[in-house]
């Protein structure tokens, strides 16, 4: 969806925005069922959806996306072809720690 990442101090990192652990496991969860959903070729896939949760209201949105020919990714000429690890910060849950 986006060329490059946010530029740094864009986006709160955890430790500064918070993180609901139950919600991480929820999602972590759904994700678990969507690969197990593809190695066994059980089930509807969400090829081609977007999930979307709300975990304010606890409600659920999926939506369409499509392919594009122009996609950096996976259209008819990738200019996106590999990983790259960009420099983010990261959940410094080390200084937290309680003394």
């Amino acid at each position: 969806m986006f060329k490059e990442p946010p530029p740094v101090g864009a986006v709160p990192t955890c430790s500064q925005a918070g993180v609901l652990g139950a919600i991480a496991g929820m999602l972590g969860t759904i994700q678990a069922a969507e690969a197990l959903k593809y190695f066994t070729g059980v089930g509807q896939l969400l090829t081609n959806r977007l999930l979307t949760f709300d975990a304010k209201t606890m409600q659920f949105r999926t939506v369409q996306v499509r392919h594009r020919d122009s996609c950096a990714i996976c259209g008819t000429t990738p200019t996106i072809t590999q990983l790259i690890d960009y420099e983010q910060a990261a959940c410094d849950l080390a200084s937290h720690k309680q003394q």
